[in-house]
């Protein structure tokens, strides 16, 4: 209680303390709000001191605004464009410390190049805000954020946000959005996808987290912007150029090393990121799948992981590599215990690479990824599979219509002779309107048709709408938000053939489509020079024609088309930032069904409510961090609605305290800033279940070491 008075106390006065007459600079995607590391600035000559540029290594750069009057702000596949920078043109020095500028994409439409840029205060610089498709509930979480909350993974990043539901079994996390499967998720890095062609998955566990600058969440079908297959949405990841190291070691096992580093050359950003992770994971749980209870210990449980990611920023080019590898046991249910001793090795690649040409631009991405099982006890049961997947885009604009064409191809080869590939094109096109004089409202209408060997051409279409309904104080407002969209997921090779690591089975499936996901809803922020608070509710709607699902315990090893899935539900959040401490909830509530053969069918592990809340108390040195999350009943079988076909509530509290070093008189090192943080998980010890019958450790601590690079 006494460290809390004493954070709230300082969280008071940081709020009263007048501001500055510099500036913070941040540059983001005016699309998306993503953050943009490596963009280049260029202050023109003046008479007093000549002109020259600077290459940024991150997203955001402290800025004087006694040097120059105006810059110019440039990036690889951006528009550049010129921005005051004077106090009088945008507040700067009057409590207005933050300076966002939104560049355009080369594909952006003529209402998105003349789009105002804003200034606000934010409790964290690298906050790019929310992803701007008109109509979609978004929420962005920096890095650096979720570090000092404890996080010392993307997956620990992930159970930060608002909206995710993480699920995992065997070592693999997969993540849930709008009570949609994990494959029905897109994740991004940098743009470049990586669900894997061969289980439609991607593991958020391969990406290092000292490589990465955010993560945002969008919820909801986006067939131009994000592709086929987002059913549920899209978590877009957002690479930094940074100089970071971490150690964490934690209980069951837990160690992990990780750092980033960049250097500007060239005429370029050049960055890498490396990590290593291990974690026995043998943790004690109660068996209860037999006649009577009984105390047990996971074995074979253990996890190791290493991830490199290379990239180059430049003024016209963007290059991007992504590797890992990981070996993990597959210890199966705790009731099945005869898979104890199976082992499971998986290597990544991913390369992507980008570059403007003639206001447009071209983007080329390839994947590779191996699976190996390893059954001692069964070696006829031993299996690989190696997935290829390629592709390429290329993008522009003319006038207001943004443009976009693209091919790929995937390829499998598995045990057994199993061999499969798949071409693959599209094309789409976006209209957007807004009101450029006061940015009152938008409007983007877009539609895409894919064309599929073996499924043939598959159209969907979107239409988003957002409005100021009314304004709240000098900076606030209150936005009215609707949007409707289509999807499209094509049977991935997983659902083909690898659905089981010790089952490798062909079976036909009719391509998984979208007929309607609609959402409407009321966002309210009201935004002070220190404070900012926000509430945003919707309610949502889909409708999906032969869903892809997989039931739990059906031995056919492989899913199936169901009729029809329809899901109905509400979302909501409020967030209250005062200075950089703040406190946040959120709350769903979705009632999913599968209608197949005059049946009513609960989605499988589709909670009917879920939500969140966070409480973080941060002054000059030092953090505090609550987490609560919370689930409902999840059905877990293929049946009627029955308690005793469910996976009990569960509501879990994680606590962190952080330190930050370089504010302490006795540091030495001025240029470095280092943060220590410990973490207590499941705080309150309570036994759950993601998955029916792969038990999940109880309580947990774990203690890292962050240095990182920042120049004062």
């Amino acid at each position: 209680m006494t460290l809390l008075a004493l954070l709230l106390a300082s969280v008071v006065a940081q709020a009263r303390r007048p501001a500055t007459d510099s500036a913070t600079l941040c540059v983001a995607d005016a699309r998306t709000r993503a953050p943009l590391a490596g963009a280049e600035l260029t202050m023109p000559a003046t008479a007093s001191s000549p002109g020259h540029s600077r290459r940024l290594t991150g997203a955001c750069v402290a800025i004087g605004t006694e040097h120059a009057d105006s810059l110019r702000v440039s990036r690889a596949g951006y528009v550049s464009r010129w921005i005051a920078v004077s106090p009088a043109a945008h507040g700067v020095g009057s409590g207005r410390d933050t300076l966002r500028v939104l560049l355009p994409a080369l594909d952006a439409t003529r209402a998105e190049r003349l789009e105002v840029v804003r200034v606000s205060a934010a409790r964290s610089p690298d906050i790019a805000g929310d992803v701007r498709t008109a109509g979609r509930t978004t929420a962005t979480l920096s890095a650096a954020d979720a570090r000092a909350a404890g996080a010392s993974t993307v997956n620990a990043v992930l159970a930060l946000m608002p909206y995710t539901n993480l699920r995992s079994a065997r070592g693999e996390t997969g993540l849930s959005l709008r009570g949609a499967r994990r494959e029905q998720v897109a994740i991004t890095l940098d743009g470049m996808p990586l669900n894997d062609p061969a289980t439609g998955i991607a593991d958020v566990s391969d990406i290092p987290l000292a490589g990465l600058q955010s993560a945002t969440v969008a919820l909801g079908a986006d067939p131009v912007g994000s592709g086929a297959g987002a059913t549920g949405g899209v978590l877009a990841l957002t690479t930094a150029a940074q100089r970071v190291a971490s150690v964490r070691t934690g209980a069951f096992g837990q160690r992990s090393v990780e750092g980033a580093w960049h250097t500007a050359a060239a005429g370029a950003v050049w960055h890498a990121s490396a990590a290593w992770r291990n974690a026995s994971n043998d943790f004690a749980f109660v068996n209860d799948a037999g006649v009577t209870p009984q105390r047990e210990t996971r074995v074979n449980n253990d996890e190791q992981r290493a991830t490199v990611s290379l990239g180059v920023i430049a003024s016209r080019a963007q290059l991007s590599v992504l590797g890992s590898s990981s070996e993990r046991g597959m210890v199966g249910p705790a009731n099945v215990r005869s898979y104890d001793a199976d082992r499971a090795h998986t290597g990544r690649w991913l390369v992507r690479a980008q570059t403007g040409a003639r206001g447009t631009t071209l983007v080329a991405g390839a994947r590779r990824m191996q699976l190996r099982y390893v059954d001692p006890a069964r070696p006829a049961l031993d299996s690989r599979a190696v997935a290829w997947a390629s592709d390429g885009e290329w993008r522009g604009a003319v006038h207001d219509v943004a443009w976009r064409i693209g091919a790929g191809a995937d390829r499998l080869t598995a045990t057994g002779g199993i061999a499969q590939q798949r071409r693959r094109g599209f094309a789409a096109a976006q209209r957007a309107w807004s009101d450029t004089a006061d940015a009152r409202w938008r409007v983007d209408l877009g539609a895409r048709a894919d064309l599929i060997e073996g499924s043939g051409l598959l159209p969907t279409a979107s239409v988003g709408a957002e409005r100021r309904i009314a304004r709240v104080g000098p900076h606030g407002e209150v936005v009215g938000f609707g949007r409707a969209a289509q999807a499209v997921r094509v049977p991935t090779l997983y659902d083909l053939y690898f659905s089981s690591p010790q089952r490798l089975f062909v079976r036909a499936l009719s391509p998984e489509r979208v007929d309607l996901d609609v959402s409407s809803g009321v966002r309210i922020v009201a935004d002070a020079s220190r404070a900012r608070v926000s509430i945003e509710g919707a309610v949502v709607a889909r409708n999906t024609r032969d869903a892809i699902v997989w039931f739990p315990g059906n031995f056919g090893w492989s899913p199936a088309n169901v009729g029809e899935e329809r899901l109905r539900g509400v979302e909501s959040r409020a967030e209250l930032v005062l200075g950089r401490s703040s406190v946040s909830a959120w709350v769903t509530s979705y009632d999913a069904a599968l209608l197949t053969g005059g049946l009513r069918i609960p989605t499988p592990y589709v909670p009917r409510v879920a939500g969140g809340a966070q409480l973080q108390l941060t002054a000059r040195d030092r953090q505090a961090t609550v987490v609560w999350r919370g689930m409902g009943a999840r059905p877990y079988t293929a049946g009627p609605r029955n308690p005793d076909f469910e996976l009990a509530a569960l509501s879990l509290v994680d606590i962190t305290v952080a330190q930050q070093m370089r504010a302490l008189p006795y540091w030495p090192w001025p240029h470095l800033d280092a943060v220590v943080a410990f973490s207590l998980e499941n705080a309150t010890d309570v036994p759950w279940q993601s998955v029916r019958g792969f038990p999940s450790p109880g309580r947990a601590w774990a203690m890292s070491f962050t240095l990182q690079h920042s120049p004062r």
